[in-house]
Protein backbone atom coordinates (compact mmCIF):
# COMPACT_ATOMS: atom_id res chain seq x y z
CA UNK A 1 0.00 0.00 0.00
CA UNK A 2 1.06 3.54 -0.61
CA UNK A 3 0.81 6.90 1.08
CA UNK A 4 -0.60 9.25 -1.54
CA UNK A 5 0.36 12.90 -1.15
CA UNK A 6 -1.66 15.75 -2.60
CA UNK A 7 0.61 18.07 -4.53
CA UNK A 8 -1.93 19.78 -6.76
CA UNK A 9 -2.16 22.80 -4.47
CA UNK A 10 1.56 23.43 -4.76
CA UNK A 11 1.55 24.93 -8.22
CA UNK A 12 4.43 26.89 -9.68
CA UNK A 13 4.78 30.25 -8.02
CA UNK A 14 2.48 29.49 -5.08
CA UNK A 15 5.36 29.83 -2.65
CA UNK A 16 5.67 33.53 -3.48
CA UNK A 17 2.23 34.22 -1.99
CA UNK A 18 2.25 35.92 1.43
CA UNK A 19 5.99 35.49 1.86
CA UNK A 20 6.10 38.26 4.43
CA UNK A 21 3.13 37.06 6.47
CA UNK A 22 3.91 35.27 9.73
CA UNK A 23 3.56 31.50 9.71
CA UNK A 24 0.56 30.52 11.86
CA UNK A 25 1.04 27.90 14.55
CA UNK A 26 -2.56 26.65 14.47
CA UNK A 27 -4.33 25.04 11.52
CA UNK A 28 -7.00 27.12 9.80
CA UNK A 29 -10.64 26.74 10.79
CA UNK A 30 -11.24 24.98 7.47
CA UNK A 31 -8.97 22.06 8.43
CA UNK A 32 -10.88 18.83 9.10
CA UNK A 33 -11.21 17.61 12.67
CA UNK A 34 -9.30 14.54 13.76
CA UNK A 35 -11.74 11.64 13.92
CA UNK A 36 -14.09 13.12 11.32
CA UNK A 37 -15.38 10.85 8.55
CA UNK A 38 -16.08 11.73 4.93
CA UNK A 39 -17.69 10.24 1.86
CA UNK A 40 -15.15 10.95 -0.87
CA UNK A 41 -13.74 9.14 -3.87
CA UNK A 42 -10.02 8.34 -4.15
CA UNK A 43 -9.70 11.20 -6.64
CA UNK A 44 -11.37 13.71 -4.31
CA UNK A 45 -9.43 12.45 -1.28
CA UNK A 46 -6.18 13.31 -3.03
CA UNK A 47 -7.12 16.97 -3.39
CA UNK A 48 -5.98 19.59 -0.92
CA UNK A 49 -8.16 20.07 2.15
CA UNK A 50 -10.84 21.08 2.89
CA UNK A 51 -12.64 18.47 0.80
CA UNK A 52 -15.98 19.43 -0.75
CA UNK A 53 -19.08 18.67 1.30
CA UNK A 54 -19.30 18.08 5.02
CA UNK A 55 -18.12 15.35 7.41
CA UNK A 56 -20.57 12.54 8.10
CA UNK A 57 -21.32 10.39 11.13
CA UNK A 58 -18.63 7.69 11.38
CA UNK A 59 -21.32 5.25 12.49
CA UNK A 60 -22.93 5.63 9.06
CA UNK A 61 -21.58 4.91 5.57
CA UNK A 62 -18.35 6.70 4.66
CA UNK A 63 -15.04 6.09 2.91
CA UNK A 64 -12.32 8.17 4.61
CA UNK A 65 -11.42 9.02 8.19
CA UNK A 66 -9.07 11.81 9.31
CA UNK A 67 -6.62 10.65 11.98
CA UNK A 68 -4.03 13.44 12.19
CA UNK A 69 -3.61 17.13 11.37
CA UNK A 70 -0.13 18.58 11.66
CA UNK A 71 2.39 21.06 10.31
CA UNK A 72 5.77 20.46 8.75
CA UNK A 73 8.85 22.12 10.23
CA UNK A 74 8.23 25.88 10.37
CA UNK A 75 11.81 26.71 9.41
CA UNK A 76 11.32 24.59 6.31
CA UNK A 77 8.09 26.44 5.50
CA UNK A 78 9.95 29.76 5.74
CA UNK A 79 12.74 28.41 3.58
CA UNK A 80 10.25 27.30 0.92
CA UNK A 81 8.51 30.69 1.00
CA UNK A 82 11.72 32.61 0.54
CA UNK A 83 13.55 30.36 -1.92
CA UNK A 84 13.47 30.29 -5.70
CA UNK A 85 14.57 27.93 -8.44
CA UNK A 86 16.21 24.69 -7.39
CA UNK A 87 16.39 25.75 -3.74
CA UNK A 88 12.62 26.15 -3.67
CA UNK A 89 12.15 22.74 -5.30
CA UNK A 90 14.34 21.11 -2.68
CA UNK A 91 12.51 22.82 0.19
CA UNK A 92 9.09 21.88 -1.18
CA UNK A 93 10.20 18.27 -1.67
CA UNK A 94 11.39 18.16 1.93
CA UNK A 95 7.96 19.39 3.00
CA UNK A 96 6.34 16.60 1.01
CA UNK A 97 8.65 14.09 2.66
CA UNK A 98 7.86 15.28 6.19
CA UNK A 99 4.11 15.09 5.60
CA UNK A 100 4.31 11.58 4.15
CA UNK A 101 6.51 10.28 6.96
CA UNK A 102 4.20 11.70 9.59
CA UNK A 103 1.09 10.18 8.05
CA UNK A 104 2.77 6.80 7.76
CA UNK A 105 3.98 6.83 11.37
CA UNK A 106 0.71 8.08 12.85
CA UNK A 107 -1.24 5.71 10.60
CA UNK A 108 0.17 2.57 12.18
CA UNK A 109 -0.48 3.96 15.66
CA UNK A 110 -4.06 4.85 14.78
CA UNK A 111 -4.79 1.46 13.26
CA UNK A 112 -3.07 -0.44 16.05
CA UNK A 113 -0.70 -2.32 13.75
CA UNK A 114 1.56 -2.00 10.72
CA UNK A 115 -0.56 -0.31 8.05
CA UNK A 116 1.46 -1.95 5.27
CA UNK A 117 -0.10 -5.30 6.21
CA UNK A 118 -3.68 -4.01 6.21
CA UNK A 119 -6.30 -3.38 3.52
CA UNK A 120 -6.10 0.40 3.79
CA UNK A 121 -4.90 3.41 1.87
CA UNK A 122 -3.31 6.37 3.64
CA UNK A 123 -3.69 9.87 2.22
CA UNK A 124 -1.57 12.90 3.12
CA UNK A 125 -3.25 16.11 1.95
CA UNK A 126 -2.14 19.72 2.24
CA UNK A 127 -4.50 22.05 4.08
CA UNK A 128 -5.05 25.22 2.09
CA UNK A 129 -3.23 27.54 1.96
CA UNK A 130 -0.37 25.11 1.48
CA UNK A 131 2.16 27.92 2.03
CA UNK A 132 1.60 27.49 5.79
CA UNK A 133 2.70 23.84 5.78
CA UNK A 134 -0.37 22.29 7.42
CA UNK A 135 -1.44 18.84 6.28
CA UNK A 136 -4.06 16.26 7.15
CA UNK A 137 -3.77 12.48 7.24
CA UNK A 138 -6.72 10.24 6.35
CA UNK A 139 -7.23 6.50 6.09
CA UNK A 140 -9.65 4.57 3.90
CA UNK A 141 -10.42 0.89 3.63
CA UNK A 142 -9.11 -0.14 0.22
CA UNK A 143 -10.48 -2.69 -2.21
CA UNK A 144 -7.12 -3.31 -3.85
CA UNK A 145 -3.40 -3.26 -2.95
CA UNK A 146 -2.77 0.00 -4.81
CA UNK A 147 -5.53 1.86 -2.97
CA UNK A 148 -7.23 2.87 -6.22
CA UNK A 149 -10.70 1.97 -4.92
CA UNK A 150 -12.24 2.77 -1.53
CA UNK A 151 -14.69 0.52 0.31
CA UNK A 152 -17.74 2.21 1.82
CA UNK A 153 -17.87 1.15 5.46
CA UNK A 154 -19.40 1.99 8.81
CA UNK A 155 -17.56 2.53 12.09
CA UNK A 156 -14.10 3.87 12.85
CA UNK A 157 -10.86 2.26 11.68
CA UNK A 158 -9.11 3.13 14.93
CA UNK A 159 -7.51 -0.02 16.36
CA UNK A 160 -8.87 -2.22 13.55
CA UNK A 161 -5.59 -3.38 12.00
CA UNK A 162 -6.20 -6.99 13.03
CA UNK A 163 -9.59 -7.03 11.34
CA UNK A 164 -8.18 -5.61 8.13
CA UNK A 165 -5.14 -7.84 7.72
CA UNK A 166 -4.21 -8.51 4.10
CA UNK A 167 -4.81 -12.10 3.05
CA UNK A 168 -5.02 -12.89 -0.64
CA UNK A 169 -5.60 -11.10 -3.94
CA UNK A 170 -7.07 -12.07 -7.27
CA UNK A 171 -6.46 -10.75 -10.75
CA UNK A 172 -9.29 -10.14 -13.16
CA UNK A 173 -8.06 -8.90 -16.55
CA UNK A 174 -5.79 -5.97 -15.61
CA UNK A 175 -7.37 -5.41 -12.20
CA UNK A 176 -6.07 -6.79 -8.89
CA UNK A 177 -8.34 -6.74 -5.84
CA UNK A 178 -8.29 -8.18 -2.34
CA UNK A 179 -9.90 -11.61 -1.97
CA UNK A 180 -10.52 -14.27 0.65
CA UNK A 181 -7.88 -17.00 0.77
CA UNK A 182 -10.62 -19.62 1.05
CA UNK A 183 -12.03 -18.55 -2.33
CA UNK A 184 -10.25 -18.88 -5.64
CA UNK A 185 -7.40 -16.38 -5.83
CA UNK A 186 -4.12 -15.83 -7.64
CA UNK A 187 -1.84 -14.28 -5.02
CA UNK A 188 -1.17 -14.18 -1.28
CA UNK A 189 0.41 -11.55 0.96
CA UNK A 190 3.57 -13.04 2.47
CA UNK A 191 5.06 -10.13 4.43
CA UNK A 192 6.95 -6.88 3.97
CA UNK A 193 10.46 -5.92 2.90
CA UNK A 194 12.25 -2.64 3.68
CA UNK A 195 14.84 -1.25 1.28
CA UNK A 196 17.88 0.14 3.08
CA UNK A 197 19.53 2.47 3.86
CA UNK A 198 16.78 4.78 5.04
CA UNK A 199 16.67 7.98 2.99
CA UNK A 200 18.51 6.47 0.05
CA UNK A 201 18.14 8.40 -3.22
CA UNK A 202 15.71 6.87 -5.70
CA UNK A 203 17.18 4.64 -8.39
CA UNK A 204 14.49 2.68 -10.25
CA UNK A 205 16.73 -0.19 -11.34
CA UNK A 206 18.37 -0.55 -7.95
CA UNK A 207 15.00 -0.48 -6.16
CA UNK A 208 13.56 -3.11 -8.51
CA UNK A 209 16.54 -5.39 -8.00
CA UNK A 210 16.53 -4.97 -4.21
CA UNK A 211 12.78 -5.52 -3.80
CA UNK A 212 12.68 -8.50 -6.16
CA UNK A 213 15.46 -10.14 -4.19
CA UNK A 214 14.09 -9.13 -0.79
CA UNK A 215 10.50 -10.17 -1.45
CA UNK A 216 11.84 -13.41 -2.91
CA UNK A 217 13.48 -14.20 0.41
CA UNK A 218 10.33 -13.18 2.30
CA UNK A 219 8.33 -15.56 0.10
CA UNK A 220 10.69 -18.49 0.68
CA UNK A 221 10.55 -17.92 4.43
CA UNK A 222 6.73 -17.81 4.31
CA UNK A 223 6.72 -21.11 2.41
CA UNK A 224 9.06 -22.64 4.99
CA UNK A 225 11.86 -23.11 2.46
CA UNK A 226 15.56 -22.36 2.75
CA UNK A 227 17.00 -19.13 1.36
CA UNK A 228 18.60 -20.96 -1.60
CA UNK A 229 15.47 -22.91 -2.56
CA UNK A 230 13.27 -22.21 -5.58
CA UNK A 231 9.60 -22.52 -6.34
CA UNK A 232 9.13 -22.00 -10.12
CA UNK A 233 5.33 -22.30 -9.96
CA UNK A 234 5.14 -19.11 -7.85
CA UNK A 235 6.11 -15.59 -8.82
CA UNK A 236 7.16 -12.67 -6.63
CA UNK A 237 5.09 -9.50 -6.72
CA UNK A 238 5.14 -6.36 -4.62
CA UNK A 239 3.41 -3.05 -3.97
CA UNK A 240 5.26 0.02 -2.75
CA UNK A 241 7.04 3.24 -3.74
CA UNK A 242 8.33 2.38 -7.23
CA UNK A 243 8.55 5.92 -8.64
CA UNK A 244 10.55 8.97 -7.63
CA UNK A 245 7.32 10.71 -6.58
CA UNK A 246 6.10 7.90 -4.30
CA UNK A 247 9.60 7.19 -2.98
CA UNK A 248 9.91 10.75 -1.66
CA UNK A 249 9.18 10.66 2.07
CA UNK A 250 8.22 6.99 2.07
CA UNK A 251 9.49 4.50 4.62
CA UNK A 252 10.76 2.36 1.71
CA UNK A 253 8.56 -0.55 2.79
CA UNK A 254 7.07 -2.95 0.23
CA UNK A 255 4.21 -5.42 0.60
CA UNK A 256 5.30 -8.75 -0.88
CA UNK A 257 3.03 -11.24 -2.66
CA UNK A 258 3.45 -14.79 -3.95
CA UNK A 259 1.35 -15.32 -7.07
CA UNK A 260 0.46 -18.26 -9.29
CA UNK A 261 -0.46 -18.44 -12.96
CA UNK A 262 -3.75 -20.22 -12.24
CA UNK A 263 -6.24 -19.78 -9.37
CA UNK A 264 -5.52 -21.55 -6.08
CA UNK A 265 -7.52 -22.07 -2.88
CA UNK A 266 -6.20 -21.96 0.66
CA UNK A 267 -2.87 -20.65 1.87
CA UNK A 268 0.69 -21.35 0.78
CA UNK A 269 2.03 -20.63 4.26
CA UNK A 270 4.50 -23.38 5.25
CA UNK A 271 3.66 -25.23 2.02
CA UNK A 272 7.27 -26.17 1.38
CA UNK A 273 7.62 -28.17 -1.83
CA UNK A 274 4.10 -29.63 -1.78
CA UNK A 275 1.76 -28.90 -4.72
CA UNK A 276 -0.19 -25.68 -4.78
CA UNK A 277 -3.66 -25.99 -3.19
CA UNK A 278 -6.10 -26.06 -6.10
Amino acid sequence: MLVALVAAAVAAGVWWINQGDPIPDHPPASAPKVGSCWTVSPQTARRALPWPGRPVDCAGPHTAEVYHVGQVDRDLVQRARAASGDDRTVAVNLMYAQARRACGAFGSGYLGGDWHATRVALIASWVQPSTNGFFGCAVAQAGDPGGEGFVTRTGSLRGRAGQLAVGCVTREADTVRFASCTDAHTGEFVGTYIVTPNGAPFDARAVTAAVTRGCGQVTLSYLGLSADASRPDLHVGYVGPTTAATWLGSDQTFACYASADAPVRGTVRSLGTRPLPR
